[in-house]
């Protein structure tokens, strides 16, 4: 019997949805077992709000801040060093629960899809187990290196200059696969478009503007609709995902127009089914959703470091644009008024498909050397 132990932060969504698309391909395996952990809640109950609560609020109010952290991380080897030593001491908190998680699952693989997360563990379990790295994000943030895992997988296409990657395959013996990145199965399956835009009660005979701000509904959402709300030739629907504020705010303001606002929805794969085109900020699991389903993206207002990373490799192949409150509705226009267009980015959108990168994964993980020799008490 194997049995995955997937680490996770929940800072955001993204981290928290691969690792459940990667637990439901582990759990299709006869004889293994897989259990998502976020660290974040194993942190003590009066460091956690601190922990995330910050985290948001800097993004929030502070994002020119958080980009130079992040650049800090990118460049500087002490501040790498500054942060691996924080982020092993917050580690320690962990300890006793990560013993008591031990003992209750005593796991055979470990899988993160945090760069953090690695570096939280106690030392033996690097030691000990098979480790694989996820990357969610089309970009390689040094902290990855922080405690390399055996194996790291990274998205189709990604951008890496070949001293780094040799620098990572000999100096810390992490070999890197080319896997993309994992995404719910949902999403992978196709549907007819017609057949679901029934079922979701829209209109067939008009394209379908999808506007979304990540899981948490952030970005100039109210903005953008405002630019958008009185064009007669789509259906503009409005995903405001856990932000209840934003959900009660649209629904007053536009209740009299024929805009759909909806709340966190557990069939994003179904809307981004019947979609025509995406609106929304460049968050890694969201735009791998979207290639999935071959959805061409408008992106705004990327959030410091990995999402701005996302948005360059989206522009670069081609399938998406990067728009503002000016820009969007000649966008919008442009792309319903020339098809073609759109019909174009599809075909790249094709090339980007990782329709089996949970599987690849799972394969990678369970294929490979077993448990190391030894005990952990």
């Amino acid at each position: 019997m194997e049995r995955v132990i997937i680490l996770s932060m929940g800072f955001g969504t993204g981290h928290n949805a691969a690792a459940k698309a990667l637990q439901t391909e582990f759990e299709s395996v006869p004889d293994v077992t897989a259990e998502v952990v976020d660290l974040l809640e194993f942190t003590p109950s009066s460091f956690h709000p601190f922990l995330q609560s910050g985290y948001h609020h800097m993004l929030k109010k502070f994002p020119n801040f958080y980009h130079t952290l992040y650049d800090w991380t990118q460049q500087s080897r002490v501040f790498r060093y500054v942060s691996a030593e924080f982020i092993d001491k917050v580690g320690w908190m962990l300890r006793p629960k990560m013993k008591q998680l031990h003992q209750s699952i005593r796991p055979t693989r470990i899988v993160t899809t945090h760069p953090f997360a690695l570096a939280m563990l106690p030392s033996k379990w690097n030691k000990y187990y098979y480790t694989v790295g996820v990357l969610t994000d089309y970009d390689l943030h040094p902290l990855w290196m922080a405690q390399a895992p055996d194996y790291l997988c990274t998205p189709k296409g990604i951008s890496l200059d070949e001293r780094l990657r040799e620098k990572i395959q000999w100096h810390y013996g992490c070999k890197m696969v080319e896997t993309g990145i994992p995404v719910h199965r949902n999403f992978i399956q196709s549907a007819c478009p017609t057949e679901v835009r029934s079922q979701l009660h829209l209109s067939t005979a008009q394209p379908v503007v999808l506007v979304m701000g990540g899981g948490m509904g952030m970005g100039p959402m109210m903005e953008l609709v405002n630019e958008l709300k009185d064009l007669p030739t789509m259906q503009l629907v409005v995903m405001t995902g856990q932000n209840q504020a934003l959900h009660e705010r649209l629904s007053k303001e536009y209740a009299h127009l024929p805009i759909r606002v909806e709340a966190y929805r557990k069939d994003m794969d179904l809307w981004m089914e019947a979609a025509d085109l995406l609106i929304t900020k460049p968050g890694g699991i969201t735009v791998s959703e979207a290639i999935a389903k071959r959805l061409p993206m408008l992106l705004y207002e990327p959030l410091p470091g990995q999402e701005e990373a996302n948005q360059r490799y989206l522009v670069q192949q081609g399938v998406a644009e990067i728009t503002s409150q000016a820009r969007v509705r000649e966008q919008v226009l442009r792309y319903l008024q020339q098809p073609e267009a759109l019909m174009s980015i599809h075909y790249r959108l094709q090339r980007l498909q990782s329709d089996d990168a949970a599987k690849q994964i799972v394969h990678l993980t369970l294929s490979r050397a077993k448990t190391r020799a030894g005990r952990i008490s």
